[in-house]
């Protein structure tokens, strides 16, 4: 019977665990981010990520690009970025964590993602050089 109990509980929980790694789960309007990030700066990926959300026209894109350029500026260039965990929140809304590859570090992302019909905006994120400012516990190991 334990031995029974102990698979049903890994057949419930492994399903849940791959969908928040599948890549493909990622909204498109943050991988287009990211591709714009490496070609053509930070303000351009603050463009994209923006865009259609209540902050689009904001001064937080000037903020945010700034931070970014800080960054960049002490870690090199992007040279890409993976995506940590894609968590579903409700039908329309997701959460990513991504590690953002600089040339001589990393930086740490969360997105959260809102599907508005159609399209995915950017409703919110955040980023550090400390993952602890920017991933929970039960990403880093704890509970």
């Amino acid at each position: 019977m334990k031995t029974f109990l102990s698979l049903v509980f890994v057949a419930l929980i492994f399903p849940v665990s791959n969908a928040w790694c599948d890549e493909s789960s990622v909204p498109p309007i943050v991988a287009r981010g990211f591709d714009e990030l490496e070609k053509n700066g930070s303000l351009a990926a603050m463009a994209v990520w923006m865009a259609g959300s209540a902050r689009e026209l904001d001064q937080d894109q000037e903020v945010a690009t700034g931070r970014l350029n800080h960054i960049q500026g002490r870690r090199g260039l992007v040279i890409g970025y993976e995506v940590a965990r894609v968590v579903p929140l409700t039908a329309s809304t997701k959460r990513i964590y991504v590690a953002v590859k600089y040339e001589k570090g990393i930086a740490w992302m969360s997105f959260d993602c809102y599907l508005t019909g159609k399209d995915w905006i950017v409703e919110r994120f955040d980023f550090s050089t400390n993952a602890n400012n920017v991933l929970p516990p039960n990403i880093l190991g704890g509970q």
